[in-house]
């Protein structure tokens, strides 16, 4: 099943073509959610900016009207599509925060009627699924948007047996269901999520007079698409848990692989840590430096970097399944923006290469006499810049990557990575990664959902405990009742709070804490109550209702989820707050007298610029917040200087930029559901 849609851009309200004979740009997506509810239907995609208005949106040269949107990427179709899309998503912000599930090319999907047990993952009803299986394991089985497919299904769905590594991995899965496609809906249902293959037909069930096929298990959380915040009701609540038999299109997204995550964005809050790694960018230096004067080396470090890029991409995509553009990643090879993320991977693997490459390779082979072209010197120039700077920010310094899977067998401090030995201390986070909080180090403990139906750990997965806090007080409120003085309290934020963690596909970078002592050390000091940030508050998704119940236009609601600057411009000034932060570490640490007292001056007279700006004929307002900070500083740096008051100026302005990260931080979990929600930073 392929879709082929053509591109057309809407403030000119025409086809983008690619040559002078009229070409219409045209994309194919496989496997998608959209074609399995339109089948014989034409779609088109158009495309927004910081520029476009809702006015433009309405554009289209064949009169086709906006339906779904996924961030600045907007899919336009016949209007009688749209009766059927509002069932879908009867919220009209579900037509934008979902868009990418209908839009999202997938490997392999089927079309069956299968047995669908549904599991309340909640806390507040945790297991709860119509009596099939006690609540007990049933809530074992699920997590936020995470649960289980049967081996049956899993190696139909995979073609496991036909793939050359058979090693069970988890999935991450697309799915749908239509109005009336079954014995017990008569609601359409999409969703996604993660499921670990399982032996179903082994499970244990409440009643053994009541054994009914079970298919795959997913958690009410999977369900996406209702209008339950609707202020005259919900037209379409929540599904309920229970077993249903269904007509279902299920596809399979990608699969769990074990890969490499850049820790750069953790540099800027450990500047002890970074202790860790002076010496290996030291190599990696003196290596760049001993060869970028000779073009030779240079071309051949090029080739080597590039062969060893798509091999690894190559790898992934056999495993994986991803589709993204496979010439684009190679393009960036030098500047290791793969590592920082979960990839989606190009569907044909044996793309050509890029032909500077080609051109380049065959150079080195031969008599290198196209070393010395201006266009060749440009492309290893810029090469070897881009090697530079990712040494410099620290790009070229990774963790493993693993996909994220829930236990309830593992406590709130524990993780479960099976290459690394039991029992060892392990740093883990999550990109996009903020502030220190984020960084924790856990303890290793091997629980049996790390295991495949083979017996032998999944591959590509890290198993993590997503305990909440009505758990971890249940849990010490029960040992301490049988007498056990656990020594343990709840936290101000559980780990999983501290990573933002779903189990929808997302991955975290983790690491032996013996190999970076003062790295894992600095950690453990940030996240003493004491010293941790403020937990980031995450608000509730705003649906985008009118005081008289009805909703905006949805042309309106796609500019507003296409703002994409928020949160890279939040995400920067919040990068920069915590460098500035460390810096006062680093002064405080190695600095000398002179050198603090010359701090103190510099900053100082920036808050008096600061001030003379707000008594201007146009001023510049301080936040109300922030000026008695400033004034503290600018008193002290008056004062007879003494290492106690210079000491005293340092901790002000340090507890400022700690208020602001903190500030900065929640404005930027609000900026990054823009597109989930009608709330703005």
């Amino acid at each position: 099943m392929t879709l082929e849609l053509k591109h057309f851009d809407p403030r000119l309200n025409q086809w983008i073509y690619t040559d002078e004979r009229k070409t219409i740009l045209t994309e194919k997506l496989s496997n998608t959610l959209l074609e399995s509810y339109f089948p014989d239907k034409k779609f088109s995609f158009g495309h927004s900016d910081e520029y476009s208005t809702d006015e433009d949106l309405r554009n289209h040269p064949d009169g086709h009207i906006l339906l779904l949107s996924s961030k600045t990427r907007l899919l336009y179709g016949e209007k009688e599509c749209l009766e059927t899309i509002q069932k879908i998503c009867p919220d009209s912000k579900d037509r934008g925060a979902y868009g990418s599930i209908f839009l999202g090319a997938c490997k392999n999907a089927i079309s069956e009627r299968l047995n669908i047990l549904v599991v309340d993952d909640s806390t507040d009803n945790r297991g709860e699924n119509g009596g099939i299986l006690s609540n007990d394991l049933a809530y074992k089985l699920v997590g936020d948007c995470y649960g289980q497919i049967s081996t049956q299904l899993y190696d139909k769905l995979t073609s496991r047996e036909s793939q050359p590594d058979k090693s069970y991995r988890v999935i991450q899965h697309r799915f749908g269901w239509v109005e009336g496609d079954g014995a017990a809906t008569t609601k359409y249902r999409f969703g996604k999520g993660t499921l670990r293959p399982y032996k179903l037909d082994k499970i244990e069930y409440a009643d053994p007079n009541n054994k009914p096929k079970i298919d795959i298990i997913l958690p009410v959380s999977s369900f996406k698409g209702t209008d339950k915040d609707r202020p005259a009701g919900a037209t379409k609540p929540q599904i309920k848990p229970g077993l249903y038999q269904q007509n279902i299109w299920l596809a399979e997204k990608g699969q769990s692989q074990q890969g490499q995550m850049s820790i750069s964005q953790l540099l800027a809050s450990f500047p002890h840590g970074l202790k860790d790694f002076i010496e290996s960018l030291e190599v990696q230096a003196q290596r760049l430096t001993s060869i970028q004067d000779d073009p030779r080396l240079v071309a051949a470090y090029y080739c080597e970097r590039y062969e060893k890029r798509k091999e690894s991409l190559s790898q992934n995509k056999l495993r994986t399944g991803e589709v993204t553009n496979l010439e684009t990643d190679i393009k960036n090879l030098g500047t290791n923006d793969d590592l920082d993320a979960y990839q989606e991977l190009d569907d044909d693997p044996g793309k050509d290469d890029l032909f500077m490459y080609k051109l380049i390779k065959a150079d080195l082979l031969g008599h290198q006499q196209l070393l010395e072209t201006e266009k060749v010197k440009q492309e290893l120039s810029r090469f070897v810049q881009s090697e530079w700077r990712d040494i410099a920010v620290g790009k070229t310094l990774t963790f493993d990557r693993g996909m994220i899977i829930p236990s309830k067998e593992l406590k709130n401090g524990e993780i479960c990575v099976s290459w690394l030995d039991e029992q060892e201390k392990i740093l883990n986070f999550r990109s996009p990664f903020l502030n220190s909080n984020g960084l924790c180090v856990s303890n290793n403990k091997y629980v049996k959902d790390q295991l495949g139906p083979n017996g032998e750990p999944l591959e590509g997965i890290i198993v993590v405990n997503d305990e909440d806090h009505k758990r971890i007080q249940q849990r010490i409120t029960e040992l301490e009742t049988q007498g056990i003085d656990v020594g343990e309290v709840d936290p101000a934020e559980t780990e999983s709070e501290r990573q933002a963690r779903d189990y929808d596909g997302d991955c975290i970078g983790v690491a032996r804490a013996s190999l970076y002592p003062n790295l894992t050390a600095e950690a453990e000091r940030r996240n003493l109550p004491q010293n941790a940030y403020f937990p980031t508050v995450k608000l509730k998704k705003q649906s985008f209702y009118l005081e008289d119940g009805s909703q905006p236009p949805f042309e309106k609601i796609a500019i507003h989820m296409s703002d994409s600057i928020s949160v890279g411009i939040i995400n920067n000034q919040v990068t920069a707050l915590e460098a500035l932060e460390s810096e006062i570490e680093v002064l405080k640490t190695y600095g000398t007298f002179e050198q603090k007292s010359n701090y103190l001056d510099q900053v100082s007279n920036h808050y008096e610029t600061l001030f003379d700006q707000e008594r201007q004929k146009d001023p510049k307002l301080i936040r109300e917040e922030y000026k008695a900070y400033m004034q503290g500083v600018v008193e002290l740096a008056h004062c007879q200087r003494t290492p106690e008051i210079i000491q005293q100026a340092m901790d002000i302005n340090r507890q400022m930029y700690r208020s602001m990260i903190e500030e900065g931080c929640y404005q930027n979990q609000i900026a990054v559901d823009l597109f989930k929600s009608a709330k703005k930073p």
